[in-house]
Order: C-alpha cells, then sequence, then structure tokens
C-alpha cells in the first residue's frame, strides 16, 4: 500500500472525500500528508525493522577528528535515521559520534601512527530513511500508519481532538503490536545475567557440619 492508498483508506474509515491524487491542492491532502511523513519517521526510528535496517562501509572523510582519542573520521550517509552498530574490519569497536561525524580508531591509534596507516573498513549497521517504504511493511505496521493518519484527520479537519488523542493511543499500541510480531521472526537472544544474579542461584560447597564430641551433626 502506498501513501496515496493509505492516506484515502484513512479517510474513508473517517468518512471524509477521497483524494484523487498527490498534491491536488484539496484540505485532505493538505491535511493527511505531513501527518502520514511524520507517522512515517516515527514507525522508521521506532524499530529496527528488516525491511530499513542495512550494513554499509564508509570511507573515511578529509579531516582527523578534533576528539585527540580517536584517529579516524567518517561522515554519516544523510540517510541514516539511526546508528546501530559499527564494526571495525568485522569486528565490534568502541567509537563515537562528534560534529556530525563518525570518530573511531581505525588506523591503531590513539596517537595516529606515524607515518600513518591505511584505515581499516568500518562497517555500520542502521536504520535508513530511503528504505521505508511502507510497502515493505508489515500488516500491522501499515494499520499502524493508518491510526496516526486518522488521528490527523481528527485533529485537522474534524477539529475533535478527544478522537484524534484515542486514534494517536490506538496507533501507538497497534506498533508495539507490530514490534513484537516482527521480533517473533528473528533469532532469540540469549539473556544477560549479572555475576552476582549467577551467584545467587548457583549451588555453593557444602559447609563444614558442626559436631559434638561423639562426632554428631550439631553437638548431638
Amino acid at each position: 500500500m502506498g501513501k496515496l492508498e493509505l492516506i484515502n483508506s484513512a479517510l474513508a474509515q473517517t468518512g471524509d472525500n477521497l483524494v484523487n491524487a498527490a498534491d491536488d491542492g484539496s484540505v485532505e491532502w493538505t491535511v493527511c500528508s505531513p501527518a502520514y511523513e511524520r507517522a512515517l519517521a516515527v514507525v522508521t526510528e521506532a524499530h529496527p525493522w528488516s525491511w530499513v535496517t542495512t550494513f554499509r562501509t564508509l570511507q573515511p572523510a578529509g579531516n582527523a577528528p578534533a576528539d585527540v582519542r580517536y584517529d579516524t573520521a567518517y561522515n554519516l550517509p544523510p540517510d541514516l535515521v539511526h546508528l546501530i552498530l559499527v564494526r571495525l574490519n568485522d569486528r565490534k569497536c568502541i567509537w563515537d559520534i562528534q560534529d556530525g561525524q563518525m570518530i573511531v580508531n581505525a588506523q591503531g591509534g590513539p596517537p595516529p601512527p606515524n607515518p600513518p596507516t591505511t584505515p581499516y573498513p568500518v562497517t555500520i549497521k542502521g536504520i535508513f530513511s530511503t528504505k521505508s517504504d511502507p510497502a515493505n511493511g508489515t500488516p500491522t505496521v501499515v494499520l499502524a500508519l493508518e491510526r496516526f493518519v486518522m488521528a490527523g484527520i481528527y485533529r485537522g479537519i474534524k477539529k475533535d481532538n478527544a478522537e484524534a488523542g484515542k486514534m494517536f493511543a490506538e496507533a501507538l499500541q497497534i506498533l508495539e503490536a507490530a514490534k513484537s510480531r516482527h521480533d517473533m521472526q528473528k533469532p532469540k537472544r540469549a539473556l544477560f545475567i549479572s555475576r552476582t544474579r549467577r551467584a545467587r542461584y548457583t549451588r555453593r560447597p557444602d559447609w563444614p557440619i558442626p559436631s559434638g564430641g561423639d562426632n554428631g551433626p550439631w553437638g548431638l
């Protein structure tokens, strides 16, 4: 379902006129289009959906990081919504964000080696807006988007803030259900158990049993 189809589906459910074409200047499109775009941005950022998440390899930028603890800077892609992880030479590494760039010790720093060496390949995993087309989304994600648009219709066209609030809350509930359904398709993650918690549930060696003169337990 594309943007126009989703907006018309929301308009049909609220009893409003449908839109014949995108950017037709109608009140319906003027209200629904920004509501849709904002909702799509929120849905995209809310979760690492399989269709919006991918890996990309970055090339070093021309400048050195201002933070002397790192030796190489990388420009982040303009369509990056959320950075999930960074791999240096196909291994997880320590990284940071500064001045809109990702900074990494990709040359063996700090300090940078003298003479400088070629930085290792840096690969990032992230959520990207250019992959956020809802046509690739699950039915529950599309349903959540539809409810967000309906909230915009009630607020912008019908001037019914109470009903708009209900639609917005319903959209959030559906979105949470969509996250759960999506994660069911992914491998189970191992639970993190701290050392302290593990020690509490680990059987300890038996303590020596006190004995009395006749070697009976507890002096008996």
